[in-house]
């Protein structure tokens, strides 16, 4: 029975259990088939999500499981990013990673700021938040 409802299946998927076997599927085989091409994989997740995407084959649609997945996912990739970053290497190198981190906030948020005030006529507590 349940074979039989597995093809009788339209796309985009409908099934919350076929959606979440998709997903687990892709965690699994995705890193390891584009670590075989040399894909780090972390990209290799991103790539595989924007492929079965509503923008790429269309597997599955956007609706609130799939955002719900898409955030833990985020949050996955955040945190093993930051398993990945040599702690000895980031003391070394403090002084820079600060400056680093306050000028990638401070140029975007300055520039942002004055095309909001000057161009888009918002005013400054808007153009700020």
């Amino acid at each position: 029975m349940i074979v039989v409802s597995i093809f009788e299946t339209s796309l985009p998927l409908t099934d919350p259990v076929l959606k979440f076997l998709l997903i687990l599927v892709i965690i699994l085989f995705a890193p390891i088939i584009l670590n075989k091409i040399k894909i780090p994989h972390l990209l290799g997740l991103i790539i595989a999500g924007a492929v079965v995407g509503p923008n790429g084959v269309n597997l599955i649609e956007r609706d609130s499981g799939i955002i719900l997945s898409g955030t833990a996912g985020l949050l996955y990739i955040m945190f093993l990013a930051g398993l990945e970053i040599d702690l000895v290497d980031f003391k070394k190198n403090s002084k820079k990673s600060i400056v680093f981190g306050l000028l990638t906030f401070s140029i975007p948020m300055t520039l942002g700021t004055i095309c909001g005030i000057y161009i888009l006529d918002f005013s400054t507590q808007t153009a700020v938040g």
